[in-house]
C-alpha cells in the first residue's frame, strides 16, 4: 500500500477506536443540537397533513427524519474523532468523489428528477443529493489549495485562478442540474476564504467582479431564472402562479404577528405553502410561533457563526494551523450562508434559490451532511492533532 495512502488511514483507524466528543467546543455542540431538536419539532408540525395525505400515515416524514438525525449524530461522532489534516491530505479524491457523483445524477436511469431538477441518486426509499457532498468537498479543497499556495497569493494564475479553474467543473455539473443555489453558495464561500487567506484586495475585487458578470450572465440566460428574478420584484403579477409560493410566505409570516398562531395550529402548512417542510419551512416558524420564533431561530444561526469562527481563528492563534483555520471557517460559513440565504428567499429579500435550512429543514442526505461538517468543526476544536492522536 502507498505511504500517501497507508499513513493517513492508520492515522484514521486509530481514531475510529475511541468514538467520544470529549474535548469538542460544548457550546458549539449545544447549538447545533438546539437546532436540529427544533427542526424535528418543526418538521413534525409542518408535514403531519402532508404526510398523512401522501402517505395514510401522518407521521411518515417525521419518522424518516429522526432515522437521518440519528445517522447524521453518528457521522458527527466520527467526523470528530477524524484529524482535520486528513481533509487536506485527502482533499483531491474528496473532490474527485464528489464529480463523480455529480455525473451519476445526469445519467438517466441513475439520477432522480423531481420539479423540473435532477438533483439526486435514488437508494429506495432514500434520495441522496450529491450537492451536498460537493459543498463540503469544494470547501476542503480550497482550504487546501490556499493553504499550499500561502507564497502564490499575491500572484493572480498561480494563487488565485488556478482555485476557481479546478473547481469550475462542479460548478459546471451543479448548473447542469440545475442548482445554481450550490454555485452561488460555493462561489461566496471560496470568495470569502480567499479574503481571509489574504488574499490582496484588486485579485478579490477582480474575482467579485468576474462572478457578478458570470452570475448575471447565467440568471438572464435562463428562461426559469429570468421567471424568478420578474416574480422576485413583482410577485403579486402573478399570484395564483410563479407568485404564488412567495405570497403565501408572506401570508405565513403576516399571520404569525409578534407571538404566532401556536405550535401546530398553522394554516399555509394545509396545502397553500408549496414546500411547507422544506425549503420554505421559516415561514411555517412565523406563522406558529411568531416574530420571537423567527428572531430566536436567526439568532441561533448568528451564534452558530461566531462560535464557529471563534473555534477555527483560535484554531490559528494557539496552533498556527492555517489549514485549520480556512476549513473551519470554510463549512461555518458553508453552513451560515446557506441559512441566511434560506431566510432572505422566505421573507422576499432575494429570488428563490431552492436552498434548505440547515438543521431544520426536512431532507435526510443535507441533514447527515450537514451534521458530518459540524463534526469536522468539533474535531477543530479538540485542540493540536497531535493530541488527538
Amino acid at each position: 500500500m502507498p505511504r500517501l495512502v497507508q499513513e493517513p488511514l492508520q492515522q484514521l483507524l486509530q481514531s475510529l477506536r475511541r468514538l467520544s466528543l470529549r474535548g469538542v467546543d460544548p457550546v458549539l455542540l449545544v447549538i447545533t443540537s438546539a437546532l436540529v431538536i427544533f427542526g424535528l419539532v418543526m418538521v413534525y408540525s409542518s408535514s403531519f397533513i402532508l404526510a398523512q395525505e401522501r402517505t395514510g400515515d401522518g407521521f411518515a416524514y417525521i419518522k424518516k427524519q429522526l432515522i437521518f438525525a440519528v445517522i447524521g449524530g453518528g457521522a458527527m461522532i466520527v467526523a470528530a474523532r477524524v484529524p482535520h489534516g486528513l481533509w487536506k491530505r485527502w482533499a483531491y479524491p474528496i473532490l474527485g468523489s464528489a464529480f463523480f457523483a455529480l455525473l451519476l445524477v445526469l445519467i438517466p436511469g441513475v439520477g432522480s428528477r423531481v420539479g423540473g431538477a435532477q438533483r439526486w441518486i435514488r437508494f429506495g426509499f432514500f434520495q441522496f443529493q450529491p450537492s451536498e457532498w460537493a459543498k463540503l468537498a469544494c470547501v476542503a479543497f480550497v482550504s487546501r489549495q490556499l493553504t499550499v499556495k500561502q507564497d502564490s497569493l499575491k500572484r493572480f494564475v498561480p494563487g488565485v485562478l488556478s482555485v476557481f479553474l479546478l473547481l469550475g467543473p462542479a460548478l459546471l455539473l451543479l448548473l447542469a442540474q440545475p442548482d445554481f443555489g450550490s454555485v452561488v453558495v460555493i462561489t461566496l464561500v471560496s470568495f470569502l476564504l480567499m479574503f481571509l487567506a489574504g488574499v490582496p484586495a484588486r485579485f478579490l475585487g477582480g474575482v467579485m467582479g468576474g462572478g457578478l458578470i458570470a452570475g448575471t450572465i447565467l440568471a438572464l440566460g435562463s428562461s426559469y431564472r429570468r421567471a424568478r428574478i420578474m416574480t422576485f420584484l413583482n410577485p403579486w403579477n402573478d399570484p395564483s402562479g410563479k407568485g404564488f409560493q412567495i405570497l403565501q410566505s408572506f401570508v405565513g409570516l403576516h399571520s404569525g404577528g409578534l407571538t404566532g398562531v401556536g405550535l401546530g395550529n398553522g394554516k399555509e402548512k394545509l396545502f397553500f405553502l408549496p414546500e411547507a417542510h422544506n425549503d420554505f419551512i421559516f415561514s411555517v416558524i412565523g406563522e406558529e410561533l411568531g416574530f420571537i420564533g423567527v428572531a430566536l431561530v436567526a439568532t441561533g444561526f448568528v451564534a452558530f457563526v461566531v462560535r464557529g469562527l471563534r473555534v477555527s481563528w483560535r484554531c490559528y492563534e494557539k496552533e498556527h494551523n492555517f489549514f485549520g483555520m480556512l476549513l473551519g471557517s470554510g463549512i461555518t460559513l458553508l453552513l451560515g450562508l446557506q441559512g441566511f440565504l434560506n431566510m432572505a428567499v422566505v421573507l422576499g429579500l432575494i429570488p428563490t434559490k431552492g436552498l434548505a435550512l440547515p438543521f431544520i429543514s426536512y431532507g435526510g442526505s443535507a441533514l447527515v451532511i450537514d451534521l458530518f461538517c459540524v463534526g469536522v468543526l468539533l474535531n477543530i476544536s479538540r485542540g493540536p492533532e497531535r493530541a488527538q492522536r
